[in-house]
């Protein structure tokens, strides 16, 4: 199934392969570490905004078991979702909508649960790496984190569930715009690489309609001898 400049990856949990372009952005533990996240069911509609090649809507399909719709903007990725599936035999869990996020609501409905690892930097800055795919999963270019927030709040059913993770540099940002959008911010997740370094990106999760209060947790992902923490490996499955 692999076709030139391609590889294969093994996702380290039941046997699950994710493709991906050797060329082109791929998935980091931030995306990971967001789908294990997710707390759905069977019977969730699950709506992956910005879902690259695949890596969300693989996890939470097959760990969850939940129907997962993966909006992606650019075909090359949308293409990689499509045969991911096939190659997780995912097909009847997960669809693909190729397509601007800004106005998906529009042909999918209303979902359980919205779930994205959206580009960490508005367009112009921080640093550009690779050919254009790889600076539209980067940089907010078609998308910014207010688009993002609109559209996850009209995708959203009354007490539905945003899953995001971001920068941490960018919380006060994303929270705002959360909150703006009436997604509620419940609980956030600090993930600290290592102990003794500062937390580079956090996870948030938001009820739309939710009441407030927010509740504060951490994640360190390493130890200082370089091993993933037993709270990181229980995440990934591999306890």
């Amino acid at each position: 199934m692999l076709n030139e400049g391609e590889r294969l990856d093994d996702l380290q949990f039941d046997g699950l392969m994710l493709i991906q372009r050797a060329d082109a952005y791929c998935f980091t533990s931030d995306a990971v570490l967001l789908a294990n996240n997710v707390a759905a069911g069977e019977k969730d509609r699950v709506a992956d905004l910005g879902a690259g090649s695949g890596i969300i809507s693989v996890i939470i399909a097959a760990k969850r078991g939940a129907h997962v719709a993966a909006v992606e903007f650019q075909p090359w990725a949308a293409e990689l979702v499509r045969r991911n599936a096939q190659l997780n035999k995912l097909e009847d869990k997960i669809s693909v909508y190729e397509g601007d996020i800004k106005g998906c609501h529009e042909r999918l409905g209303q979902f359980d649960i919205v779930v994205s690892n959206p580009p960490y930097f508005k367009a112009g800055s921080g640093e550009v790496r690779g050919d254009v795919r790889s600076a539209l999963s980067r940089h907010e270019s078609t998308c910014t984190l207010e688009d993002l927030a609109r559209e996850s709040a009209l995708l959203l059913r009354e007490g539905g569930k945003l899953y995001m993770v971001h920068k941490a540099e960018r919380m006060a940002e994303v929270l705002t715009h959360l909150t703006l959008n009436k997604l509620q911010p419940k609980g956030v997740t600090l993930i600290y690489p290592k102990p003794g370094r500062e937390a580079d990106t956090f996870i948030v999760t938001a009820v739309k309609g939710g009441r407030a209060g927010m509740k504060l947790h951490s994640l360190t992902v390493y130890d200082e001898e370089g091993n993933m923490t037993a709270e990181a490996a229980k995440l990934y499955g591999k306890i």
